[in-house]
Parts: C-alpha cells; sequence; structure tokens
C-alpha cells in the first residue's frame, strides 16, 4: 500500500499542534517558577517539581515539533 502524503500531513499537523499544547504548558509552568521563586515561601522540592515538569514539557516540545518537521518533509516526498 502506498503512503498516502495527505494522511501523513494530517499526522503531522496533529504532532505540531501537541508540541504547541506542551509548549504553552512550558510557558506556565515558567510564570509559575517565577512567582514561587518571588514570593520565596513554596518549600523547594515544590519549585523542583516545577522545574522538572518545566523541563520535561520543554523537550517533548521540541522533539514533537521535530518530528512534525520531518513527518511532514516525508508527506512532500512521498507524493512524487
Amino acid at each position: 500500500m502506498p503512503a498516502d502524503p495527505a494522511v501523513i500531513a494530517a499526522h503531522a499537523k496533529v504532532l505540531q499542534s501537541d508540541a504547541r499544547a506542551l509548549a504553552d504548558c512550558a510557558e506556565r509552568l515558567q510564570r509559575i517558577g517565577a512567582r514561587l521563586e518571588a514570593d520565596g515561601i513554596a518549600p523547594p522540592w515544590l519549585r523542583e517539581a516545577v522545574n522538572a515538569h518545566l523541563a520535561a514539557c520543554a523537550a517533548a516540545a521540541a522533539d514533537l515539533s521535530a518530528a512534525a518537521a520531518r513527518l511532514s518533509g516525508y508527506a512532500g516526498r512521498a507524493g512524487r
């Protein structure tokens, strides 16, 4: 069965949408972390947990965005 470029491109769009959602989460966690630091009342373990989740969201967003770009490229080649 040949690869369907439209289906592949649709999957790439979903991945890019997921990447944007994770990037938005990372931005929200960044703001939360900044408020925790400014307030100075949060326990260290909470700041560490927020920072760990922020890093995980940012890494996942970058990975999904890269995968979406590669999948989009593949969709373009599959249509030839």
